[in-house]
């Protein structure tokens, strides 16, 4: 095998990381080396085990690196180590870079200019909105979007980035064959269409809990900045605002709701010196790009000709759910009034029904 190869097949091993492995390096000098070292000699560096000790020995015989190859090409899937030109140069910059990553589309030197755009699983409907509008006039500002194809706020940045005409990236916690939540599978063809998924794992590797740690930290790695719309205040996407200050990078937290406990995340990181972001403009201006266009707020209202009766219940609607009832009393207008009026805003895309009553769209 060639060094390159070794590398490969080294990170068929999934618990050699980005930090296990440079620490491997440091004491065989070459991948290659590492492979044919013996098990007593492995067990002396730090971290490595009696278990992977045995992995790595069973590399010899390139069983593992020709499975690898072999999947690598049926499916599309370019496999780039650190001294390959095709790696993601910004990844270089972390104090361990991982060994290889796997590439499902294209990462292209102009994704050097790019923002994470995370949070949590399960936003409110105007953490979603948040999330997709700050990626759409992101894209259109020539910024790529990065995040973690989970479900929740990282769908809607990914969503909101295609909508946008622009580009994103995917990072997956798992095999970039195992794509997970198994509901963005077409999301995720999308996005290797528009840009890249991505993923430091090997070829089947399930998306254990362990795992995502090292993704949110290679989301951190690929972007200038880390924008967290929604997070509780244990998060996981608080993590990846951990790894951006220790990378260097900015974060950015986008203020919600006093009382929301989706708000007690944000608000923590706002309080120990986050920027507070209400929009793309914001991003930019810390950032140091100067923006191209004017860019529509996450709450803006469409130009549409309303009725009276319209106008009075868009004005009740915000982004907290309101219930028919309380717009009634809110309005005064008899139920069925209120019922046809809401009937029309939600055909004329102005109001969207969400599990607890309406908002505005």
């Amino acid at each position: 095998m060639e060094e390159r190869e070794c590398v490969i097949a080294l990170n068929t091993v999934v618990t050699v990381g980005g930090r296990r492995f440079a620490d491997l390096m440091r004491r065989f000098g070459s991948a290659c080396a590492i492979i044919r070292a013996k098990e007593e000699e492995l067990r002396q560096v730090k971290g490595i085990g009696t278990e992977t000790a045995g992995r790595i020995r069973t590399l010899r015989d390139g069983k593992a690196l020709m499975r690898e190859l072999q999947k690598a090409e049926k499916l599309g899937v370019k496999i780039a180590v650190q001294d390959d030109r095709s790696y993601p140069a910004a990844l270089l910059n972390m104090v361990y870079p991982p060994p290889a990553i796997y590439v499902l589309g294209e990462v292209l030197p102009s994704d050097a200019f790019s923002i994470a755009i995370v949070g949590s699983r399960r936003p409110s409907h105007y953490g979603r909105r948040v999330a997709g509008q700050m990626a759409k006039n992101a894209v259109k500002e020539g910024l790529t979007v990065v995040s973690g194809m989970a479900r929740g706020i990282d769908s809607a940045a990914h969503e909101g980035a295609l909508a946008g005409g622009g580009r994103t990236i995917a990072v997956l916690g798992s095999g970039i064959d195992v794509i997970y939540p198994p509901e963005n599978k077409e999301l995720a063809k999308k996005i290797a269409e528009n840009g890249a998924v991505v993923s430091e794992f090997p070829f089947g590797a399930c998306p254990f809990p362990q795992n995502f740690p090292r993704r949110n930290r290679v989301i951190s790695g690929l972007a200038l900045g880390v924008v967290i719309v929604q997070a509780g205040e244990t998060s996981g996407a608080l993590i990846t605002a951990d790894f951006a200050l220790e990378q260097g990078r900015e974060v950015f937290a986008v203020p919600g709701e006093i009382g929301n406990p989706l708000s007690r995340g944000t608000h923590n990181l706002i309080r120990q010196g986050a920027r507070l972001v209400e929009g793309i403009g914001d991003i930019l201006e810390e950032l140091g790009i100067p923006a191209t266009r004017e860019h529509d707020p996450p709450d803006n209202s469409k130009e549409v000709r309303l009725s009276s009766h319209e106008k009075r219940v868009l004005e009740q609607l915000g982004f907290s759910p309101m219930s028919t009832d309380d717009i009634v009393i809110a309005t005064g207008f008899l139920p069925s009034r209120v019922t046809t009026t809401l009937v029309s805003l939600e055909l004329k895309g102005m109001a969207t029904r969400v599990s607890g009553g309406y908002v505005r769209t």
